[in-house]
This record gives structure tokens, sequence and C-alpha cells, in this order.
């Protein structure tokens, strides 16, 4: 038993994060991290409950809920003094509050959104704290995607691919991480025109399949992204619906409201009047979810439409 905390986190972290349901996972991490605290196992038990987190982040759990975990464990990590957890714990809190909190005029008043956090990214740089940078490149490559900050989101996708050729363990986020490049490269493919990131797309979708059990929704939406970026179009609208609807059996209501703004964006695209519904429904997600500052720049990002909080 005084080993199940390590146990379980090299099984549920690297073998098994590809073959688990999401939800099961995060509960074997939960279990791991309370096995640890009883006895004693600190430094694994908390190295448990901050993949936990990362987990439920990826699973679409409530940012509200979640917010409220992060702070519980930060305030261990800080008590036990266990910093790499707690460094890689802060990464996961600053995308957190930036879902929650931001809006165009905070954006505006601050200047950066992820100001603070990024000059922990440039510290953990310039300490060689290859790893926890490239955690920090993910969150921040996630959530500058979701609030459509493409150049933001290449840089940091750009930064860890670079950082990751000098590391043995890469953060996969079990699979989130070639889910948000595939989507990040398709999105560049079609702003650049440039070949390289239509390459980019096609690899990372490849790595993205393996990590589709339990998660086809993704499979889904990445294909019908490609489709798109390739020109095949004529059932565009009719395999984004099929997409919506596998991520809300999925329970990743996250990735749910990505698929119907990215619905909104194809059919705005094609002068389709479909698109206010696309994006009323991805707005009430993001709420859901509990991004509100998402919400609150879905709603300005389409000022012909009328949401409303």
């Amino acid at each position: 038993k005084e080993m199940l905390p390590r146990v379980y986190l090299l099984i549920y972290l690297c073998i098994l994060s590809t073959l688990e349901p999401s939800n099961e996972i995060s509960e074997k991490l939960l279990y791991g991290y309370k096995v640890g605290m009883q006895t004693g196992d600190i430094k694994f038990a908390l190295c448990n409950a901050r993949t936990h987190c990362a987990q439920r982040f990826c699973c679409g759990v409530g940012l509200d809920v979640l917010i409220r975990d992060i702070r519980v464990w930060e305030h261990q990590m800080i008590e036990y003094k266990q910093e790499m957890s707690r460094n890689s714990m802060k990464a996961l809190r600053h995308t957190v509050l930036a879902l929650i909190n931001f809006s165009v005029d905070t954006m505006q008043q601050n200047g950066d959104f992820l100001a603070e956090g990024k000059k922990l990214l440039n510290g953990h740089i310039e300490r060689e704290k290859q790893y926890l940078a490239t955690v920090f490149c993910f969150y921040f490559s996630c959530v500058s995607y979701i609030f459509c900050n493409y150049e933001f989101a290449r840089d940091m996708v750009e930064m860890r691919w670079k950082l990751e050729n000098n590391l043995k363990l890469r953060f996969g986020a079990h699979g989130a991480a070639s889910f948000f490049d595939t989507l990040i490269s398709i999105t560049l493919a079609h702003k650049t025109k440039e070949d390289t990131w239509k390459k980019h797309a096609h690899e990372c979708f490849e790595k993205a399949l393996k990590y589709s059990k339990g998660r086809p929704h993704r499979v889904l939406i990445l294909k019908t992204e490609i489709d798109v970026l390739m020109g095949n179009i004529n059932n565009a609208v009719t395999n984004y619906d099929k997409a919506i609807v596998a991520a809300g059996e999925s329970k990743h209501i996250h990735e749910e409201a990505i698929a119907n703004e990215r619905a909104g964006d194809f059919c705005l695209s094609k002068g389709d009047a479909r698109a206010y519904y696309y994006y009323s429904r991805a707005h009430e997600l993001y709420l859901q979810w509990g991004a509100k500052g998402k919400a609150v720049q879905l709603g300005k990002k389409r000022p012909s439409a009328d949401f409303s909080i």
C-alpha cells in the first residue's frame, strides 16, 4: 500500500493514459493522493493531486470546482514544500482564472491577460527547468486557442516543441496536448496558407488518434476540421453535428463548446444562418463549464448576435 501512490502515478500518467476513460483515471489519481497522505508519502501524494487536477481540466470539469481544489492543494504544496508540484499547479491556476475572469476590457487594461504566467514561464526557461516550462506552454496554448489569440498559441506550441527536443518525459496531458496542437496547427494553416502548418496538423492528428479511446469526439472534431482545411466541405455541418453529439455523450463540455464554436465559424464563413445557433449553443456551454470570461469574449466576438449572460 505504501507504494501505491507511485505505482498509480506511473500507470495512469504513462501506461494507461491512452487506454482508460478519463473519469476513471481521475478517480484513481485521487485515491493515490489519499493513500499517499495516509502513509506519509507526501511528495507522490501531491504529484497525484496535481495530475488529478490536470486530468479534470482536460475532462471539462466545472472550473469553479476545479479552482477551489487547486487552491486547497496549493496550500498543501506550500505547507509541505513541494515546489515541483506547486509550480506545475500554478500554470493550471493561471489558465483556469483566465477562462473565468478574462474579458476584452480587462485585457486592454492589463495589456496581457497571462502576463504574470509568462514571467513564471520565462523564469523556468532561464533556470533550465524545461519540463515545467513545457507544462506552462501547454496550458497557455490551450487558453490562447480558446480565446482566439492564435499568435500567442503559435508561440507557445513552437516553444514547447523546441523544449521537448531535450526531454525524455513529455507532458501529454492525457491526449489534450495533441488535440490542441492539431486545432492550433489547422487554424494557423488556414491563416498563413503555409504547407508547414498543414504538415503539423496531419502529424499532430496522428498522435491524437493514439488517445482516442474514451474520447471519440476528439477524432470527429479534428477529422472535420482537417476536411474543411483540405476543402472537403460538402458534409462539414453534418460532421460537426456528429462531433458535437459525441462530445456531449463523453461529457467533455468544454470540447463540445469548442465544436459548436468551430461549427459557427464555418457557417459564418459560408453565409449560413445556422451560425447564430452554434454560437449561442457554444456560449451556453462555456457558461456551464464556468468559463465566464470566454462567454463574454464570444459575445463581443460576434456583435451581430444577441448573446446574454
